[in-house]
């Protein structure tokens, strides 16, 4: 008798060819990519390359396990094709580990060098440091053994590197990144002086002479104090697309009797290949200057980060004259407006970091410049609110003024400002938006987390998914608060759009946050571990106290929406369970009555038998 073993079958999923599965995790999150990776070995395989195509490491424990394995795991290390080295971040040091923080470059640029021999397809290297500087060895293994490297990201601290560091041997590079951090500033590194004059030199030829073909530029800072980068302005990039400029200055400024002059605005004439322009900090480029920019420079601009002085300079510039002639010739009441610039038809992604004083003024000064972005699908805004105003108004003039939003991120800071019904009603009106990001101070008094994502969902159907976040007050908007309560959210639609289920994700720093008292915080915390208003517990987590679950969006009528239990009617907050909580208190108060008459009554028949029995005896 022969026997022969039979083929395992395999499931359809698992059979899936691997185009198809590494679409399926460009829809996921990267938690839930990890967690399909782990159904089977075969699909691990699989989505491989999807797992490890982007790697970010934050403080020294994670960059040594990951860059360790990434050394003795060649075959995992092949598919990087991004990293990001954040060596002390999230690091807390102990007084019997000061001296390994203060080596933490050091540790760690050693161990991506170790592991560059095998990151055959890396394209983008970010080193994020705050002080200290990496081994320039780092620098070398890279350059000789990533062949394929293009976009390079680093930062300068309290030391410079030397001028005949490898990090300005590159060649051909399509990106470059420069941060200066809070130690450049601190040792006077900004100023031009016989240390840091040759160690700019060199950076300059390499960017100017060595990368022709440079795509993308970043200079920025975190302080206020601008760097020198007279060179940026002699430069010209055929290519360039993305530019961020950030506390930076433009040479020395011109003698008195000199003719005043604008590099800045040569270099932006110079370059109409320019995708984005991002001005973040406080660089030395006031709005005034950007009036005098040719109006046809910057034709094919599509993203813009600045503030709203700068935008509406851009829109504005070149019109006066128009504006004059115009007036000139009105005859009959008629009144020729002026053409749009270029712009106006071409930007699709605006973003203001710095955060704006919400007052009186503000929705006049917001409808005025973003009234003529017709062709804007992405916003990200952030406002102050120094006082009890009412935010809600503002909303609806960035609703009226931009109704073809796609993309929306929301920040009132400082004080409450409304509540998520109103702000629900106010969105209807933007009916192509998919998705959200809202962060706000809690109202006192507001509903549940889900219960106002449950409103947003019902008001504007299209979302594809949002985010809402509930930060603390704060007596200034930056830096930004952290989060108390935040949720994420996922919109089910069926097959004629209609609002199924909200797939939810909250999270808590603490479980009882937003009660007052001991009582307050004790029911909180009680309603929480179970699971009171939505049927799902808390679970603790490092971070805080976290749950997921699936909330019905369906009317209680509906046949496919499972019943509810007296314990989720008795805690829900509407009609239904205001009669449930109703009837439930009329019966306790029938309740106490009747035992009430029975213990009167059991009390008078025992006072009466009390003196037979004193008879008897």
């Amino acid at each position: 008798m022969s026997w022969q073993k039979r083929p395992a079958s395999l499931s359809p999923f698992a059979a899936m060819p691997t185009d198809i599965l590494l679409e399926i995790t460009t829809y996921l999150t990267r938690s839930d990519a990890l967690h399909l990776s782990l159904a089977s070995s075969g699909i691990y395989f699989q989505t491989i390359s999807a797992l490890y195509a982007s790697v970010e490491l934050h403080g020294p424990e994670q960059c040594d396990a990951t860059l360790g394995m990434l050394e003795q795991c060649p075959a995992v290390a092949r598919h990087v094709r991004k990293l990001v080295v954040r060596p002390e971040k999230h690091t807390k040091p102990q007084r019997h580990d000061v001296a390994r923080f203060w080596d933490n470059a050091r540790v760690v640029s050693r161990l991506v060098r170790a592991a560059a021999p095998n990151l055959d397809a890396l394209q983008v290297f970010e080193w994020d440091g705050e002080d200290l500087l990496p081994d320039d060895r780092m620098w070398h293994e890279l350059r000789t053994r990533c062949l394929g490297l293009r976009y390079i990201g680093t930062t300068f601290g309290c030391y410079l590197p030397s001028p005949t560091s490898d990090l300005f041997h590159f060649n051909d590079l399509l990106g470059f990144s420069l941060t200066f951090k809070d130690g450049f500033y601190a040792h006077q590194l900004h100023l031009p002086s016989r240390e840091s004059e040759p160690v700019f030199t060199r950076l300059w030829d390499m960017l100017v002479h060595r990368c022709p073909n440079l795509e993308s530029l970043s200079l920025a800072g975190t302080s206020t104090e601008p760097s020198d980068a007279a060179r940026l302005c002699s430069a010209r990039w055929p290519r360039l697309r993305k530019l961020t400029i950030g506390d930076v200055v433009f040479g020395l400024a011109p003698p008195l009797h000199a003719a005043p002059t604008q590099p800045f605005l040569d270099f932006l004439e110079r370059h109409p290949t320019l995708e984005g322009l991002h001005i973040v900090g406080h660089p030395g480029i006031a709005p005034v200057d950007l009036a005098e920019l040719d109006p046809n420079a910057l034709p094919g601009l599509r993203d813009f980060s600045g503030s709203l002085d700068h935008l509406r300079t851009l829109l504005e510039r070149g019109q006066t004259d128009n504006i004059n002639q115009n007036a000139n010739a009105v005859q009959d009441h008629e009144h020729t407006f002026p053409s749009p610039l270029p712009l106006a038809k071409s930007l699709r992604r605006l973003c203001v970091p710095e955060p704006m004083q919400l007052r009186e003024l503000t929705p006049l000064m917001v409808a005025r410049t973003l009234t003529g972005l017709h062709s804007l699908t992405a916003l990200k805004v952030t406002f102050a609110l120094q006082s009890g105003y009412d935010s809600s108004g503002v909303f609806r003039t960035i609703v009226a003024s931009c109704p073809h939003l796609l993309h929306l991120d929301l920040t009132c800071a400082c004080k409450p400002s409304f509540y998520l019904e109103s702000f629900s009603r106010s969105l209807r009106s933007l009916t192509r938006l998919r998705t959200l990001r809202l962060a706000i101070v809690k109202v006192p008094g507001e509903e549940p987390l889900h219960s106002g994502a449950a409103r947003i969902a019902l008001a504007n159907p299209r979302l594809a998914h949002f985010a809402i976040e509930y930060i603390a007050p704060a007596a200034a908007a930056h830096p930004r608060s952290p989060p108390l309560e935040a949720g994420r959210f996922e919109l089910v639609c069926d097959a004629h759009g209609l609002p199924v289920a909200l797939m939810v994700s909250e999270w808590r720093a603490a479980l009882w946050g937003g009660a007052s008292g001991v009582v307050g915080c004790g029911v909180r915390a009680l309603e929480g571990v179970l699971g009171a208003g939505a049927g799902v517990r808390w679970t603790r987590s490092s971070k805080g106290w976290t749950r997921r679950w699936v909330c019905d969006l369906r009317p209680s009528g509906h046949p496919d929406v499972v019943q509810k239990g007296w314990g989720q009617l008795l805690l829900e907050k509407g009609p239904a369970g205001e009669e449930v909580r109703l009837l439930v208190f009329c019966v306790m108060l029938v309740s106490l009555a009747l035992w009430g008459v029975l213990w009167r009554a059991a009390g008078y028949r025992l006072f009466s038998l009390t003196p037979m029995w004193k008879n008897v005896t």
